[in-house]
């Protein structure tokens, strides 16, 4: 088998990865920390032996709450290693040369990331298209005009095969002769979720995109890691853009992880067409009718598109009024729609 050298000694590529396994899973630990302990121990089995104030040592910050158990630790890894050799699952880590450079400018960056497909279209221009599961007709149909338009300019198109917008984001980059989409997911790699979408996974695979986690393989699909995903569909692109989106959604969540890492976020006309102003109205209503007996949802209600759009993010309409405004000149407002008129100014 091929030897790596990794600490003091030398240890196994099965090693490095089920020592990588422990750490990627070890969620109470930094990435940056994750990386001390990599180079301060040789193998998973040195790992599963430290304590939490072993552990707390190495990373030299006092951890006092982590639900740590080694040897579980271990186990869960060898599990995941057996999936990624059966699956034929492939990885990078941050401290590797073809680990996506956007990442890297992320404060949390992903300490390992588990893949199918090409690795590579995330080196090419990259967008990130996000909005709701419960799309109108029309941003259904202006997500996938807009994707499909920019795969055929060689941008990959970045989403997170979820229902609804996310779905049509990759329905439409796959219409173009040669475009490439990729996929985050928020679960493991080896389960695609939501699995109705296991068929639009497989097609584009064929077609050289990609699908990526930062979860260790057997991870399920839970509430928390849909926001954590986020992230990431926000790091990889220089732009964010929003097609449809109900206040305090998640697809707001992602505009403001972009913006956070200093991207752009732009918004489609169709964020305020008639129909998704109904829907979004309704659900103003409902989220006010829910502050009203006490519960804390006032985040909710500021983070909406109207917020965004009063910010100053420009509303387009297709993907040529997108290249306009990339292409302008800093301050330019020309690329800022007006979406009561539909006009440019």
């Amino acid at each position: 088998m091929p030897h790596t050298t990794i600490g003091r000694t030398l240890v196994t590529e099965r090693d490095d990865l089920l020592l990588r396994l422990m750490l990627s899973d070890a969620t109470f630990l930094t990435t940056k920390e994750k990386t001390l302990i990599q180079n301060a121990v040789d193998n998973g089995a040195q790992f599963d032996s430290l304590s939490v104030a072993d552990i707390s040592e190495v990373v030299k910050r006092d951890i006092k709450r982590a639900a740590w158990n080694g040897k579980e630790s271990l186990a869960k890894a060898q599990t995941a290693a057996k999936l990624i050799s059966a699956l034929k699952i492939s990885w990078t880590a941050w401290d590797r040369t073809d680990f996506p450079s956007m990442l890297t400018e992320m404060p949390d960056p992903p300490y390992m990331l588990f893949y199918r497909g090409n690795l590579e279209c995330l080196t090419s221009p990259c967008v990130s298209v996000v909005g709701t599961r419960r799309a109108t007709p029309g941003a259904r149909k202006a997500t996938e005009d807009f994707a499909r338009d920019a795969a055929e300019d060689g941008l990959t198109v970045v989403s997170g095969l979820a229902y609804g917008i996310d779905s049509h984001a990759h329905k439409g980059s796959l219409l173009s002769a040669a475009g490439q989409t990729a996929a985050v997911l928020p679960s493991g790699i080896d389960t695609i979720t939501p699995s109705a979408h296991t068929r639009l996974a497989a097609r584009l695979l064929q077609k050289g995109g990609l699908i990526l986690s930062e979860y260790v393989p057997g991870t399920p699909a839970l509430s928390f890691r849909f926001v954590q995903r986020n992230r990431i569909i926000a790091a990889l692109s220089p732009v964010t853009v929003v097609t449809q989106a109900p206040a305090g959604s998640g697809a707001l969540i992602t505009a403001d992880y972009a913006l956070s890492y200093g991207r752009d976020v732009m918004l489609h006309a169709e964020c305020f067409s008639p129909a998704a102003e109904q829907i979004e109205n309704a659900n103003l209503h409902d989220l006010r009718a829910k502050a009203a007996l006490g519960k804390k949802i006032a985040h909710k209600l500021e983070n909406s598109v109207r917020r965004y759009r009063e910010d100053g993010a420009p509303v387009i309409a297709s993907y040529a009024e997108y290249k306009q405004c990339r292409a302008a000149a800093p301050g330019t407002v020309f690329c800022k729609r007006d979406a009561a008129q539909g006009e440019l100014f």
